[in-house]
């Protein structure tokens, strides 16, 4: 008899087992989804939140100047600016699940004084004070975009 209960206890732990490791594993894997989709929303929002300040100092004239708090993803590879044109692009890399995905792009109407890189990974994963700077050289704005 006790036999009998030790063996219909085991097969029920089994049981048991057999239905929650699955459901654990998926959680799991839906959690590390879930977490990157958080870094690639926080990230669009700091590019976007950049791109949308310069633009702004850049339209409220000379000797403007900004200074705001932007979160940088712990997944961040680099944020960089580079001139085009008349113009400028924010772009900010993040580390996938599968290898560095697509920059995030933002278009800055002025052109940047010093284009280049102003975050990478050795200070992502946290807040970071940026200030951006209107200046007129040559008859043209300028904004400067740099990490204080």
């Amino acid at each position: 008899m006790k036999g009998q209960v030790s063996t219909e206890l085991l097969i029920i732990v089994g049981i048991v087992l057999l239905i929650f490791i699955p459901l654990i594993t998926l959680v799991y894997l839906k959690a590390n989804e879930a977490n990157a989709q958080i870094a690639a929303y926080q990230a669009e929002l700091s590019v976007s939140r950049i791109a949308s300040l310069a633009n702004s100092v850049g339209s409220l004239g000379t000797d403007t100047s900004v200074t705001t708090d932007v979160f940088i993803p712990p997944n961040t590879i680099e944020m960089k600016t580079e001139n085009t044109g008349t113009g400028a692009e924010l772009y900010l890399t993040i580390e996938g699940p599968q290898g560095p995905t697509t920059p995030i792009v933002q278009i800055i109407r002025y052109p940047v004084k010093n284009p280049g890189v102003i975050a990478d990974s050795t200070n992502a994963g946290g807040w970071t004070r940026i200030r951006i700077t209107s200046d007129f050289e040559n008859n043209v704005a300028q904004i400067r975009i740099e990490r204080v």
